[in-house]
């Protein structure tokens, strides 16, 4: 079984020298997410995460359809 999450970076920080997402889910938590994967993926980019890392940046035509 595969659960993925859909949401938008809010914010960046570093956490013992590793680059994590703020990210918002449009649950009632933000989620925060490792970057070592994608770490292209900056604030205002939507993003797939899964199992506590971003996996890529979803582009707003991939997410619409």
């Amino acid at each position: 079984m595969c659960l993925g999450m859909t949401g938008v970076v809010t914010g960046i920080r570093q956490d013992q020298g590793v680059l994590m997402a703020l990210v918002d889910t449009g649950a009632t938590e933000v989620l925060v997410a490792c970057l070592l994967t994608c770490p292209e993926a900056g604030v205002g980019d939507t993003v797939a995460v899964h199992s506590g890392y971003v996996l890529r940046i979803i582009d707003a035509q991939e997410d619409s359809s």
